[in-house]
């Protein structure tokens, strides 16, 4: 499903589209290392103040899809020790690269520890 405003967002992703992205994809080696999902700076937001990152960013692609709820890992969690959020994925934005989509995500109010969840 296309966002009216912006016929590149997509709310929902056509599972061949995913399946070929994720045959493509490398797992990003910090995202591995810091066992989150994918790779965002939380300070960083669209137009709309939902947080976006890049495909190329994620551990797996699978996990990004749009309605899955993910772990971030931030940049600047190598340094200090709150690195870490929970976010839900709004859509994937083709606009700019059919191979690499922006990721955009809406921050939610809880950290992974705070909550129970599957340890990646």
């Amino acid at each position: 499903m296309t966002d009216r405003r912006n016929p590149w967002v997509m709310r929902s992703v056509d599972p061949a589209v995913i399946e070929r992205l994720a045959a493509a994809h490398t797992p990003h080696p910090r995202a591995v290392e810091k066992r989150v999902d994918i790779i965002s700076d939380p300070q960083r937001q669209d137009n709309e103040g939902f947080n976006w990152t890049r495909l190329r960013l994620a551990r797996t692609v699978t996990d990004v899809v749009p309605g899955s709820t993910v772990v971030i890992g931030s940049a600047i969690g190598r340094y200090l020790a709150i690195g870490r959020y929970l976010a839900k994925v709004i859509a994937w934005d083709f606009e700019v690269s059919a191979e690499d989509p922006i990721v955009t995500l809406e921050l939610l109010p809880v950290t992974p520890e705070t909550v129970s969840c599957r340890q990646p």
